[in-house]
């Protein structure tokens, strides 16, 4: 087929989702595909992964700009990644006001109205699968043609929102070319960890094997689409092959929102992958398991077994549609726990049908199978998803924009009252560090504890074996796996390594004389309660949920965003570093006065806080 001649240039960004360049990230595939379906029609197309690159996103972004004559420039991503797509495409207009943004991904399909608003500098939205859509967009813009005509678009008509036509889902998605990872530094990015389910491998890629899920879950809203299509694994294997050639790959992660549902496609892929010599990742049904699948999956290479369990009380699994019931929950686990692989999940508290009662039943069963290492999670309530339907219309949230814009903060939308959700809060917190089995002496290893990863090494308190593990990233929902007999641990920090982060936040405090500190999960509540100085009336606990500012956290308040404002707070430390570049956007955009904001990570190193920021102490030290 002869490709037609582009008169414009398209750059295809993947949002900066790292909190330093070299951190281990899941990579995302909606991009790609985008890319790859764009150069197979023909159209001029410049890609750019933020995450690879040092500097500001800014200079980064008017370097390519500008050197390759870009006239449109396109990203997305999901609901809670707002602040990091807006920045893109902000950054874009700001540059060159005549560049075209356009926006995708499950942050405009969810509620496209919203997000539009709450974006503003995006031209263009694309709702649902993007494969097909960009193309005609692209074609729509050569001719100086009008958008109308383009199904699966929002945009600005007027001074109103319009959308077009919805686009139909593509039922054979083995049309759709593989992702293009050409400019998105892939070799880099196999180059290190994910770090994501307590695997610390390199060369692990991202595939997907089916879009979107057959089941309608009320937490859930499927990005990929409504209605559930399988990828043939003849096209599947085949890309496989090719990522193995091209990239030396040796671990899947598959990215599928469901990937065992059907037994005799399981096992047909179990039997074709094991050839491979890779190991896998992907998420399963309870109600799907059975012994006899088992030693296929071992013997295919499948490393983990993920499992969406939500709630460990019937009434609420009915309220969620699971689908699912936990005498199905109990005989999976521990078919799957005696198999062998290791196996992860969460319960998610807090729906709608949530009582003290039901929450207290989940942890009772939680705590008499503390072995699984199950999460404990608030739920979320995502754009799109049937609870945030429900939400809206009580007026839990009131204002969309300003949800998505606040990243999408956990609410109290269940029957519990908000001093009895203070309470649930607080118990699952203090949970995982409290019940879960703990390796025996860890210890650390070395000296190498930038950007928060570091080598450790511990004895397995189940089977005695004695393991090392490089490069583990602290602060985070990983877990340590036992090599040989497959049991996850907490990652603890280390006694040094506390004692290291209040030396450093004592100088802070000398520096500012008050620091916020900001983001507040099981791993930073554990620092708390463990450090005397982050309990001090120098330090102010902050989270943008409101459901955490209903906790005592060990004595202390937990403050919203906007005590940054009336306490006139200079320095704010980011607790969770998964999250920085957003806290960090948040604070330079709405909080002029913090003059510093730092990642926990860099806190790590015996006087590093001297070496950050303005260091001019207004306190006597003591």
């Amino acid at each position: 087929m002869q490709k037609l001649k582009s008169r414009k240039t398209f750059l295809l960004v993947i949002p900066r989702l790292v909190q330093r360049i070299g951190d281990g990230y899941s990579f995302p595939l909606g991009i790609p595909y985008v890319s790859a379906s764009l150069k197979q029609a023909g159209y001029n197309v410049v890609t750019l992964n933020l995450n690879h690159h040092e500097g500001t996103v800014e200079a980064i972004m008017r370097e390519f700009i500008f050197t390759h004559g870009v006239d449109v420039v396109a990203t997305g991503g999901l609901s809670f990644q707002y602040n990091t797509i807006r920045e893109v495409i902000e950054t874009a207009k700001r540059i060159s006001p005549s560049v075209i943004t356009v926006v995708g991904g499950g942050i405009i399909t969810s509620d496209p109205e919203t997000a539009m608003l709450a974006l503003e500098h995006a031209d263009f939205g694309v709702i649902g699968e993007g494969e097909h859509t960009i193309r005609e967009f692209a074609a729509t813009l050569e001719r100086d043609g009008a958008f109308e005509g383009v199904n699966g678009l929002i945009y600005d008509r007027e001074g109103k929102l319009h959308k077009t036509d919805p686009r139909k889902e593509e039922e054979n998605i083995d049309i759709f070319p593989w992702p293009d990872y050409v400019g998105f530094d892939l070799d880099k990015y196999l180059a290190t960890s994910p770090s994501i389910s307590g695997l610390n491998e390199s060369h692990t890629v991202f595939m997907i094997a089916s879009r979107s899920c057959p089941y309608n879950c009320t937490f859930c809203f499927h990005t990929t689409g409504r209605h559930y299509r399988m990828r043939s694994l003849d096209d599947f294997f085949q890309e496989l092959e090719h990522m193995i050639a091209t990239y030396k790959i040796n671990f899947i992660t598959l990215a599928d929102e469901l990937f065992g549902i059907h037994s005799e496609r399981m096992k047909e892929f179990c039997s074709r992958i094991k050839g491979y010599g890779v190991r896998w990742w992907a998420q399963f049904r309870v109600d799907r398991i059975s012994e006899e699948l088992m030693p296929l999956l071992k013997e295919a290479g499948c490393a983990v077994m993920s499992f969406g369990l939500e709630s460990a009380d019937n009434r609420v699994l009915k309220s969620m549609r699971k689908g699912t019931t936990i005498e199905q929950i109990e005989t999976a686990l521990q078919i799957v726990y005696d198999s062998g692989i290791s196996l992860e999940g969460a319960f998610i508290f807090g729906d709608i049908a949530e009582t003290w009662e039901t929450a207290n039943n989940t942890m009772k069963w939680w705590r008499e199978h503390a072995h699984y290492k199950i999460n404990l999670n608030l739920i979320t309530v995502f754009p799109g998803s049937a609870l945030y339907q429900e939400a809206c219309r009580r007026g839990v949230i009131a204002d969309r924009v300003k949800y998505l814009r606040d990243g999408c903060p956990q609410v109290n939308i269940s029957q519990l009252t908000n001093q009895q959700y203070a309470k649930l809060v607080r118990m699952i917190m203090e949970a995982p560090m409290e019940m879960v089995k703990t390796l025996d002496d860890l210890t650390l290893v070395g000296t190498n504890h930038r950007a928060g990863r570091v080598d450790l090494a511990g004895t397995c308190v189940v089977c005695g074996h004695q393991a090392q593990w490089t490069q583990v990233k602290l602060f985070s929902t990983n877990f340590l796996g036992c090599p040989s007999c497959g049991q996850r641990y907490n990652i603890g920090l280390p006694a040094e390594l506390r004692k290291i982060i209040d030396e450093n936040v004592k100088s802070l405090i000398a520096c500012y004389g008050k620091i916020a500190a900001w983001g507040i999960n099981y791993h930073s509540a554990d620092l708390f309660r463990n450090s005397s100085v982050l309990l001090g009336q120098n330090v102010l606990p902050v989270d943008i949920s409101t459901t955490k500012q209903m906790m005592d956290l060990y004595g202390r308040p937990v403050w919203g965003p906007e005590i940054l404002s009336t306490e006139q707070v200079a320095a704010v430390v980011v607790l969770i570093p998964a999250y920085f570049n957003q806290i960090d956007a948040r604070i330079r955009k709405e909080f002029p006065g913090v003059q510093t904001v730092i990642d926990i990570c860099d806190l790590l190193l015996p006087g590093a806080a001297k070496r950050l920021g303005h260091y001019t102490p207004i306190l006597t030290p003591m």
